[in-house]
């Protein structure tokens, strides 16, 4: 059935030019129509939230604006900031005090579901870890969009680069021949006759080259809110939006260099384009326009929108389903061909400076350079939330319940410091036509003549700035109620009337509602998150790379399975919590002990283990070689201990190496030491 959507005629399209797109130039004019308008309106849709977010951003860095009279002082009270830094450095204080940032929980006790969320937890925080994925820089700038603004975008993808490389030499011995193909004999002769004559042989030397993964990892980044456009409808999860549309910075050479992954068209026609990215940059690094762009880069820099979700297409598909290619279902009129199907796509398009514009009108032209089959199980993105609205689906933040707060302070602080300083400044009045100067000097060693005293008077400006001050007072306070602080979460000693208890009650309820934002956020977010990177992995991870992360383990790994994890106010557990735990296990341990079970030492080694991943730092280091077998790692465990000096020649015990505890003396039960094990070993050589 045709589209009357795609039959309207539209103001945009691509410039008459030889195209190398595996569809005609006509389709591309339809298909930019159609992506042209749909911009238009994401942008519109936009804008209320960048003017919303440009004055959350001058409340950060406390910058004032709405000044009414000229006279006053311009001083910000950074009330909002302090605030949003304790609520930040809560929570990265928490999420950033163990190297375990994932924690998964199992569904079941079965072991092979244990030994998969295993491989998921290990594999995630390798990824986190890396030094390369700078994941505390990212979080915190995530953090500084979703408290504020409300929501906050992470956009995943994947490096993955192999190389084939000389690795040397080989020796290969080949039979040898003469110029004819004859074998010969080791005489010179032709080889006939397999008794009486023994082949040669020749030595080649043969180079070597070998397939070497340089890159193969999964990448994610922030995207501004502001480059970030997607339909309008209500959505529990931006996977499930109608189109996303992503507004970044890229240069010619990098479209060349990802064309091969990306199936990147038409880059040949961008080569004459000069690139003017002055608007795009000042949403956001060159907001106050501070920055001088370069004018002649060495690439051409272009904006380019990248738009993921539904569009109908006539796709190819393997023997496994898998689609191998999809073409745009549309033909030249605009009409939707009966074989096209809705599948999700990735379709990029660059905008042209300086054309298309005119007076009165914003219309842009466009180039497109993709259409593509989207190669995910998963959209690689996530939108994180502060507070979730009935109304909006990207939630509310901090910024918007506390702006008229901060205006209110910061108004009321300027005019008590006005009244202040007239009243601190000296002012004066004088008598008409009584000939003193209209600016009087007043200094210790100078005296003003007057002919009567009447004449000079001081003017006398109170500066009782009380009700200002019980203003400021109720103000900071409500903040405190909006954004759950308190003046001794943010570093201030507690008043003298504020007794332990009071001081206790006030973190316990703070913590109630800091824990609701941070739950908001895992549940909104961070579960996401964590899909996302597994799903990357699962679809695009070489098994080599995979079996060296993992190891053993990489064969439990299961793309497929749905991962639960721990919030984390559970999964990062506070040094209170971990010191209880332990006690719990101790006197567990205390039990057991005499409990008689085959199976008691089993579970005493898992409860011993328990305590000391409970314990970290060095203690959990050594766990593997408390209940290790190998002779090799007991004797690394006694080096790394100072148990082994004596086997390396010098002093100290000789430790066991049998993977046990020191046999025990007859006399008192207690293990021997290195010279009584020497002494005895000795005997029992001697008999």
């Amino acid at each position: 059935m045709a589209s009357r959507y795609f039959k309207k005629k539209r103001p945009v399209g691509a410039p008459k030019q030889k195209t190398d797109a595996p569809f005609s130039e006509d389709i591309q004019k339809q298909l930019l129509g159609v992506l042209g308008d749909e911009l238009v309106v994401a942008k519109r849709n936009t804008e209320v939230s960048t003017k919303h977010f440009d004055e959350y951003y001058n409340m950060v860095h406390c910058l004032r604006v709405g000044k009414e009279n000229d006279w006053e002082s311009d001083i910000y009270l950074p009330e909002f900031v302090s605030r949003l830094l304790t609520d930040i450095g809560n929570f990265v204080a928490q999420y950033f005090s163990s190297d375990d940032y994932v924690e998964s929980a199992k569904h079941t006790d079965d072991p092979v579901d244990v030994a998969e969320a295993k491989a998921s937890k290990d594999l995630l925080n390798y990824i986190l870890n890396r030094k390369d994925s700078y994941y505390y820089h990212k979080l915190v700038r995530l953090l500084m969009f979703v408290r504020p603004a409300g929501c906050g975008y992470i956009k995943g993808g994947y490096k993955q680069k192999t190389e084939n490389r000389y690795m040397g030499t080989k020796i290969k011995s080949e039979y040898a021949r003469d110029e004819m193909g004859n074998v010969l004999d080791e005489m010179g002769g032709i080889y006939e006759d397999s008794f009486t004559q023994r082949p040669a042989f020749a030595q080649i030397e043969e180079e070597v080259f070998e397939d070497v993964v340089v890159e193969d990892t999964p990448t994610f980044d922030v995207y501004p809110n502001q480059y970030v456009h997607v339909s309008p409808e209500y959505t529990y999860s931006i996977q499930d939006k109608r189109y996303v549309i992503f507004e970044t910075e890229k240069t010619l050479d990098e479209l060349k260099e990802n064309a091969p992954l990306c199936g990147y068209f038409n880059l040949h026609l961008l080569e004459k384009l000069e690139g003017d990215t002055q608007s795009h940059a000042e949403k956001t690094y060159n907001r106050k326009q501070e920055k001088d762009l370069p004018p002649d880069p060495v690439s051409p820099v272009l904006v380019v929108y990248e738009r993921w979700g539904l569009f109908p297409a006539i796709v190819e598909k393997d023997m496994r389903g898998n689609i191998v290619s999809a073409k745009p279902g549309i033909n030249k009129q605009g009409e939707i061909d009966d074989k096209a199907e809705n599948v999700e796509c990735i379709v990029s398009y660059v905008e042209l400076p300086g054309q298309g514009k005119t007076e009165g009108a914003d219309a842009k032209l466009y180039e497109m350079i993709r259409f593509q089959a989207s190669p995910h199980t998963k959209r690689p993105m996530v939108r994180f939330s502060c507070y979730i609205d009935a109304l909006k689906d990207e939630g509310f933040g901090d910024g918007e319940v506390t702006r008229e707060l901060q205006i209110a302070a910061n108004d009321m602080y300027n005019l008590s410091n006005y009244r202040t300083k007239l009243a601190t400044t000296p002012a004066f009045k004088g008598k008409r036509f009584s000939g003193i100067p209209s600016k009087i000097t007043i200094s210790p060693e100078q005296v003003i003549e007057l002919e009567n005293l009447e004449d000079l008077k001081e003017v006398d400006i109170k500066d009782d700035i009380q009700g200002s001050i019980v203003h400021l007072q109720t103000l900071s306070s409500r903040m405190d109620y909006v954004m759950a602080t308190s003046p001794m979460t943010m570093g201030m000693a507690p008043d003298n009337r504020e007794t332990a208890t009071v001081g206790s009650i006030m973190d316990q309820r703070a913590s109630i509602r800091i824990g609701m934002k941070s739950m908001t956020l895992e549940k909104a977010g961070f579960t996401e998150f964590y899909d996302m990177l597994l799903a990357l992995c699962g679809d695009f991870m070489l098994p080599e790379t995979l079996k060296k992360i993992l190891g053993d383990s990489a064969q439990f790994f299961n793309p497929d399975r749905e991962d639960r994890f721990k919030p984390v106010s559970q999964a990062i557990q506070t040094e209170e919590s971990k010191k209880f735990k332990i006690k719990m296990w101790d006197q567990l341990l205390g039990r057991l002990v005499s409990f008689p079970n085959p199976k008691t030492s089993l579970v005493i080694n898992y409860i011993m283990g328990q305590v000391l991943e409970l314990m970290g730092g060095d203690f959990k280091h050594f766990k593997k070689f408390m209940f290790e077998e190998d002779i090799k790692s007991n004797f690394l465990y006694m080096l790394a201990t100072g148990q082994g000096r004596g086997m390396m020649g010098g002093g100290g015990s000789t430790p066991n190496m049998q993977g046990g505890p020191n046999p025990q003396t007859n006399q008192t039960g207690l293990p021997m030491r290195g010279q009584e094990i020497s002494s005895r070993k000795l005997l029992e050589g001697a008999i």
